[in-house]
């Protein structure tokens, strides 16, 4: 049903929740996963330690998906998540994204409870990739 799946993880617990329907979804389907990651294109930290960082969430999910024996291709890119998600997910030859409801920059971000976001928020790269995407979107709630 679906040839390859692509799942955007950001490094946060939601963006590994929505790996883990991802490759439950490509287990059952035998499914390959093109798991991605963004770099953010201007950043303060250094490039090599953000790079480090995105291998590390990127094998992350390779490693979990590899205990189920599914093939995963890694994509770590440098680009602007919001604008550029729909290209990257076409780039990647998927044919169903899925994606948590939001995600978080690990750096800034400091809880949902403390930033009030409801039940019924979405993050702004999930709802733009709901609104532009080609293919199938499951959002991970």
């Amino acid at each position: 049903m679906f040839d390859v799946i692509c799942v955007p993880v950001d490094g946060s617990k939601y963006g590994y929740e929505a790996a883990d329907v991802a490759i439950e979804i490509a287990h059952k389907f035998s499914s390959k996963i093109a798991a991605v990651h963004v770099l953010e294109e201007f950043s303060f930290s250094s490039y090599d330690s953000e790079e480090d960082s995105g291998d590390a969430i990127l094998d992350k999910v390779a490693k979990k998906a590899g205990e189920y024996d599914i093939e995963v291709t890694q994509h770590l890119l440098t680009a602007d998540a919001l604008r550029d998600m729909k290209f990257i997910v076409n780039q990647t030859g998927a044919d169903l994204v899925v994606i948590h409801r939001y995600g978080s920059d690990n750096e800034r971000f400091v809880s949902f409870e403390e930033n009030n976001v409801s039940d019924h928020q979405i993050g702004s790269v999930s709802e733009r990739l709901l609104r532009t995407s080609d293919i199938p979107v499951l959002l991970v709630k």
